[in-house]
């Protein structure tokens, strides 16, 4: 009895640590990164729609200013995505520029996928970086284009 609830609550703890996406080498990562309608990686990014998330992070030190970063990894390829908002102080739902180090705050990400797009696999790396171009939070997400 007492090993089956061993094993259970094992289960439930590494159920409950897995995370929807992967932390970028080296670099800080979110606290937390809340994709809608994503409940599992690869994300599947409908032509036509908008991936929206919410990213919860801590500054890893002090920043007037933040700016999306976004690599799209096709294969070997990689390739800038032109983010429609460069200044990403005004995606924050909670904090705001400039950040103190240490500072909690949450990011709300709006990014298109356009209908033109073709349906292929690829990861995104998504970060904000500050006005010296360092890395205030980053990570990646495997993802599939579909209709």
């Amino acid at each position: 009895m007492l090993i089956s609830v061993y094993v259970f609550a094992v289960l439930f703890i590494a159920d409950s640590m897995q995370s929807n996406f992967v932390p970028c080498n080296g670099k800080p990562s979110p606290k937390s990164v809340e994709i809608l309608g994503c409940k599992s990686l690869p994300c599947n990014l409908k032509r036509g729609t908008q991936v929206e998330a919410s990213i919860s992070f801590t500054a890893p030190k002090s920043t007037r200013t933040l700016r999306p970063d976004v690599d799209v990894e096709l294969g070997n390829m990689h390739v800038k995505y032109p983010f429609p908002e460069q200044n990403g102080c005004k995606g924050l739902v909670s904090g705001s520029c400039p950040l103190e180090k240490g500072e909690v705050a949450t990011y709300y990400m709006r990014m298109p996928i356009e209908k033109v797009y073709p349906k292929i696999d690829l990861t995104i790396q998504f970060a904000l970086v500050d006005e010296h171009n360092d890395f205030q939070m980053c990570f990646r997400i495997p993802a599939k284009v579909v209709d």
